[in-house]
């Protein structure tokens, strides 16, 4: 099993830094053209999320470990901030068109373009999952 994990300083000047360093380590696993954009896009907008939602003052910043098994590829990014209420939020992007709202588009991006996403700790916490398949993992050798 590979691992990557950081803590990265509060702001948005840690979102770029961060998402690269996710698509490095997605590259180190096999991933590459659409799947490996699909993981910086996605990863990309959930780090915006915890900046903006979750990095008030005093937070320390956000927290990222990445797994993969050889066929899986986890991504957690945890902030320290409050949360929100994800259970309806998932719900609204599962209805909403895309372009047709002001709040939300990012849950719709990555739940597009991942195989999984999941909240916990309400809200504080994004699970995004990309799974590594066998015509992805031939391109990539």
């Amino acid at each position: 099993m590979q691992t990557y994990r950081a803590s990265h300083p509060r702001g948005y000047g840690s979102v770029r830094p961060a998402r690269r360093a996710l698509s490095v380590f997605a590259a180190s696993c096999g991933f590459c053209g659409t799947p490996l954009s699909d993981v910086e896009s996605a990863a990309g907008e959930a780090l915006a999320n915890a900046v903006e939602h979750g990095d008030g003052e005093g937070s320390p910043g956000i927290d990222v470990i990445a797994t993969f098994d050889g066929t899986r590829l986890v991504i957690e990014i945890h902030d320290h901030g409050v949360g929100f209420d994800c259970s309806a939020a998932m719900e609204r992007s599962e209805r909403q068109a895309p372009g047709t709202a002001a709040r939300g588009l990012g849950i719709f991006l990555m739940r597009t373009l991942m195989d999984e996403v999941a909240y916990s700790e309400r809200g504080s916490r994004v699970q995004l999952v990309k799974r590594l398949d066998e015509q992805t993992a031939g391109s990539a050798r």
